[in-house]
């Protein structure tokens, strides 16, 4: 692990570096572009919303579930955030996949309840019978009253599904770049969390009166921190000076540093001051991570709808699903080290999670009203907001750029700022 971690160091250099400039820094860089602002009608417009629908939830990669949902052969379940019902399903083979949970008969659902364990996929409606392996249709009720009926051609639908950290990721296009492509540089910064051997602490979800790209927003910059959150249950953080990454495939960092007065009660020299803590809060520390990750608040945002606030003692990941143009679904899920006795611990963090997310929740439903207003034509973005931007020229090259009208459409400005892959 050791090794690990040193060439992790370089990184880390590059990010104080980056954190030093800005503390530094008197305006954005001289050939930073200018944003025009961000029309309001992608937040309010049923024709942009249409259009997400149809071509960017069916092109990303989406956290559906952990591995541990399925623990055993045959296990189950069901999974309908992005529109479609899906089921995923460990085989006899031991692998996990995702289908379709519509029967090919008369559209019945295959499996109904939201979580079981089955030996074969067997509709409820009229007991036609599927593989969990691949999806063959197996039997047919009465098949000799079937003209012409070809068992081959009545598969199930089979979703991409793979697997990593110990997330179930789907992706409804067949053709998506495989997953530890898509995801690049932040399965390396990642991988010393060892997530696949963390286990779920509680859950927290929340239904938001706003567009998802609102709330997806407020957890892409630190500007607003020290006017939004005055609950106090985080440290203070330093807006000033936080590195902001921007990543191949709309993904983006954030890392922030403590403020002068969090890093003195935290014991640290000064905010670069990177030490690991023997706890967190009474909780017993991730061993294998960086002293980054104890010293500063390090985020990750996968595209398009996963947030990841990283801590040395466990984390939870935000996943943000369209319910309609003005309200989302955020589910939270806390993940932390296999250990009982800490589990009084969690339960005091989550719940101060989660007036820190209430926080935002409040803010958000104005929001939404306010964007439909004719008098906001839309929103003018700075240096520290651009990996609100640059999630918005993603969105809009997964869509197609000529897809989107122009009154719609984000200038694609960011790709020579974009770290490579």
């Amino acid at each position: 692990m050791e090794k690990e971690l040193g060439s992790f160091d370089h990184l880390v250099e590059r990010l104080r570096d980056e954190m030093r400039y800005e503390f530094s820094r008197t305006g954005p860089p001289n050939d930073f572009p200018a944003f025009h602002d961000v029309p309001s009608k992608r937040y309010t417009s049923s024709e942009f919303y249409d259009l997400e629908q149809e071509y960017l939830w069916n092109k990303v990669w989406i956290v559906a579930g952990r591995v541990e949902d399925l623990p055993d052969k045959g296990s189950y379940f069901l999974f309908d955030d992005l529109g479609l019902p899906l089921l995923l399903v460990r085989g006899q083979d031991q692998i996990i996949r995702c289908f379709s949970n519509t029967c090919r008969h008369r559209g019945a659902p295959i499996v109904r309840e939201p979580i079981g364990k089955v030996k074969r996929l067997r509709c409820q409606y009229h007991a036609w019978t599927y593989s969990t392996e691949d999806g063959q249709l197996l039997s047919v009720t009465d098949e000799r009253d079937f003209v012409g009926l070809c068992k081959e051609d009545r598969a199930l639908p089979e979703i991409q599904c793979e697997v990593w950290g110990g997330w179930i990721w789907i992706n409804l296009d067949p053709d998506a770049q495989p997953l530890v492509k898509f995801l690049g540089s932040v399965t390396n910064e990642l991988e010393q969390f060892k997530a696949e051997n963390l286990r779920l602490k509680g859950t927290d979800h929340r239904i938001i009166n706003c567009n998802w790209k609102a709330a997806v927003d407020a957890f892409l910059e630190v500007y607003h921190l020290k006017f939004i959150h005055k609950s106090g249950n985080l440290p203070e953080l330093d807006n000033a000076g936080a590195a902001l990454g921007l990543l191949p495939n709309g993904n983006s960092r954030m890392v922030s540093p403590f403020s002068k007065s969090s890093a003195t009660t935290m014991g640290m020299k000064s905010w670069e001051d990177f030490k690991i803590f023997p706890s967190g809060g009474g909780l017993e520390a991730i061993p294998t991570v960086h002293p980054v990750f104890h010293g500063t608040r390090y985020s990750f945002t996968i595209f398009p709808n996963l947030v990841i606030p990283l801590s040395a003692t466990g984390f939870p990941i935000l996943l943000f699903f369209p319910i309609d143009i003005n309200h989302t679904h955020l589910r939270i899920f806390h993940y932390g080290l296999e250990n009982e006795n800490e589990d009084q611990e969690w339960e005091k963090r989550i719940a101060a999670f989660g007036k820190i997310i209430d926080e935002d929740v409040e803010n958000l439903a104005p929001i939404q009203k306010s964007m439909a207003s004719s008098l906001y034509p839309g929103m003018p973005l700075n240096y520290q907001e651009r990996r609100i931007w640059y999630m918005h020229e993603t969105i809009d090259k997964t869509i197609g750029i000529e897809r989107i009208p122009e009154d719609h459409r984000i200038e694609q400005l960011l790709a020579s700022y974009v770290e490579p892959s």
